[in-house]
């Protein structure tokens, strides 16, 4: 959207308008002028392209300050173009009305690096061993099962138990939604 704006400049003689046109990445309601500033832009924009960011990832991602970014998110989640959801320890942002809850729930748990992983070997293979999971992803089998018990709280996955092993499955009603939000999210090949 190309915007134009005029600015009177007076300097003890004849007044004269400047035009200067203001491109942006995203639509707003006319009425905001909260995204006239191009820091504040610059984070809309990286929110917007990386749902579920959290904020040292802003800063580290755009090199700026943390006052810097702690003010214009005040002012952006104040005006309601971006939300935040706490995830423990975290606050994430993301695009004000364009994910459910159920996506910024599977977002943020995408954005934890073993949670991430397991689900999307989960969404890839469908099920998978115990065993075989802590071995793909090369972590102890106690530090497993801390994460599959966190996301068993979750209801995302559930646990089939064949004999003296244990099969982890994607549940199925969250299947699709963890299929696309996948995309949003990028991960490391396993």
């Amino acid at each position: 959207m190309i915007r134009s704006s005029s600015v009177s400049i007076v300097d003890g003689a004849k007044p004269f308008l400047l035009s200067v046109p203001l491109m942006f990445g995203v639509g707003f309601r006319e009425d905001s002028r909260l995204l006239n500033q191009s820091t504040r832009i610059e984070i809309f924009n990286f929110v917007r392209n990386n749902p579920g960011t959290h904020f040292r990832d802003i800063c580290d991602s755009l090199g700026l300050s943390i006052g810097v970014v702690q003010y214009h998110l005040e002012l952006l989640t104040r005006s309601g173009l971006l939300s935040v959801h706490r995830d423990r320890r975290y606050r994430r942002y993301f695009e004000s009305g364009r994910f459910g809850k159920t996506e910024i729930t599977t977002i943020s748990l995408l954005r934890h690096e073993t949670s991430g992983m397991i689900l999307a070997v989960l969404s890839e293979r469908g099920s998978i061993f115990h065993k075989d999971l802590a071995l793909k992803l090369d972590i102890s089998s106690q530090g497993l099962t801390w994460q599959i018990n966190r996301l068993r709280k979750t209801g995302f996955i559930g646990a089939v138990k064949e004999g003296m092993k244990v099969k982890y499955i994607l549940n199925e009603e969250y299947a699709s939604t963890v299929r696309r939000c996948l995309g949003l999210v990028e991960r490391p090949d396993l």
